[in-house]
C-alpha cells in the first residue's frame, strides 16, 4: 500500500549514470532545475538536461568525445527543441512545441503517468536482432521514441548541466557507438514509419533524415577526402582507390571476423594514418590554398559554413571557449576519420552483437 502511495504522489522519475556529477562550475542545482522544468507543464512527458564530459582532457579519444558532446548538444537538440517536433501518435497531429528525440540515460528526468504509459512496450520480450537492437541497446532512445509515439513531449534545458565520464580508450568508444549507432538507425526508422502527414511534419523530418542519413553519407565523405587529398598531390587515381578499398576491407574483415581486443592495435593503427592524412590534408591546403579554394570552393563554403553554425550556438549557449580552444575542435578533426569510417563500419559489421544491454 506504502508502495502504490508513493508512486501515485511522485510527480518525476530521475534516470541517471552511477558516474554522473551534478555539480558542474560551482552549480550544483541541475537536478533542481530540470525536476522543476519537467513539472511546470502537465504535457511533458519527460526532459533531459546538457551532459558534459568530466575529465575529458586525459587523451585524444575523450577530447574528441568532449567536443562531439558540445557541437551535438548546441546544434541537435537545440534545433530539436527550438524548432518543435511531432507528437508521434497514429494521428501524427502537429504541434510548434518543444521536442527532443533522444533523452540521454545518464541524466534525464521522466512523468511517472507518461512511463506507465509505455512501460509495457518498454519491457517487451526483444526477439528478432531488429527488436534486440531497439529495445535492449540505447534504451533511453527507445524510451524516448515510445514516448513521443504515445503522444508525450519532451524536452531539453541547457541550464541543468551535469557531468560523466565517457570511454577513455578506443576499443570502449567503438562498443559504445556500436550501440548507439545500431539503436538510433533502428528507432530513426521507426519514428519515420509513423509520419502519416509529412507536409505538418516537416522539423521532425528534418532532424531525423539528417541524422538517419549522415550515419551513411558520413563514412563517405571522409572516404572521398581521402581520395581527392591522393589525387591533388599527384598521386595515381588508381592507386588511391585501390589503398582505400584494401584498407576499408581490411577493416570489414576484422569487424566480422576479429575479436576487438585482440585486433585492437590495427583499429588503433588506422585512427593513427586516418590523422595522419588528415594532418596533410592540411598542410597541402595552407601550401596551395589559391589553388585548393579555386579548385574545392563547393567544400570549403560547407566547411566554413558548418564552423560558424557552430561558433555562433557555442556564443548563443555562452560557452564559446569550448568550441574557439584550439585542443579539441583541432583533436576532433584529426579524429574524424575514426569517428566516421571506423566506428560505423564496426558498428554495421556487428548488427547482430546485442550485448550490453541494461533495460529491465
Amino acid at each position: 500500500m506504502q508502495d502504490e502511495i508513493i508512486f501515485k504522489t511522485a510527480r518525476a522519475i530521475m534516470f541517471v549514470d552511477s558516474d554522473v556529477v551534478f555539480t558542474h562550475n560551482g552549480d550544483n542545482k541541475g537536478m533542481g532545475k530540470l525536476y522543476k522544468y519537467l513539472t511546470s507543464d502537465p504535457d511533458l512527458g519527460g526532459a533531459a538536461g546538457e551532459i558534459e564530459v568530466w575529465r575529458w582532457t586525459k587523451n585524444p579519444v575523450t577530447i574528441t568525445q568532449y567536443f562531439e558532446y558540445k557541437s551535438n548538444q548546441f546544434m541537435a537538440k537545440t534545433f530539436e527543441n527550438w524548432f518543435g517536433m511531432v507528437q508521434c501518435t497514429l494521428a501524427m497531429t502537429y504541434c510548434l512545441r518543444f521536442q527532443v528525440t533522444c533523452l540521454p540515460g545518464a541524466f534525464c528526468m521522466v512523468r511517472p503517468q507518461a512511463l506507465e504509459h509505455v512501460l509495457s512496450c518498454y519491457l517487451q520480450d526483444a526477439n528478432t536482432i531488429v527488436e534486440k537492437n531497439q529495445l535492449d541497446l540505447g534504451e533511453d532512445r527507445t524510451m524516448t521514441t515510445l514516448l513521443l509515439q504515445a503522444g508525450w513531449r519532451t524536452g531539453y534545458l541547457t541550464s541543468a548541466t551535469a557531468l560523466t565520464d565517457v570511454p577513455q580508450t578506443l576499443p570502449q568508444l567503438i562498443r559504445q557507438r556500436r550501440r548507439w549507432i545500431n539503436s538510433t538507425v533502428v528507432n530513426m526508422w521507426l519514428l519515420l514509419r509513423h509520419v502519416n502527414r509529412w507536409c505538418s511534419a516537416f522539423p521532425l523530418l528534418v532532424s531525423l533524415g539528417v541524422e538517419l542519413i549522415s550515419s551513411f553519407t558520413l563514412p563517405t565523405a571522409v572516404l572521398m577526402l581521402f581520395f581527392q587529398m591522393g589525387a591533388s598531390v599527384g598521386l595515381n587515381a588508381l592507386l588511391v582507390i585501390a589503398v582505400i578499398i584494401l584498407w576499408v576491407l581490411l577493416l570489414l574483415v576484422l569487424s566480422l571476423t576479429a575479436d576487438l581486443d585482440r585486433v585492437h592495435y590495427w583499429f588503433e593503427a588506422s585512427a593513427v594514418v586516418g590523422a595522419v592524412v588528415i594532418f596533410l590534408m592540411i598542410v597541402y591546403t595552407v601550401q596551395s590554398a589559391d589553388l585548393f579554394l579555386h579548385k574545392y570552393w563547393a567544400e570549403v563554403v560547407v566547411v566554413v559554413g558548418w564552423v560558424v553554425i557552430i561558433v555562433l550556438s557555442s556564443v548563443i549557449h555562452r560557452q564559446w571557449t569550448s568550441v574557439l580552444g584550439v585542443l579539441a575542435p583541432v583533436t576532433w578533426l584529426f579524429m574524424s576519420p575514426t569517428m566516421y569510417v571506423i566506428v560505423p563500419l564496426y558498428a554495421i559489421c556487428n548488427f547482430d552483437d546485442v550485448s550490453w544491454g541494461t533495460r529491465g
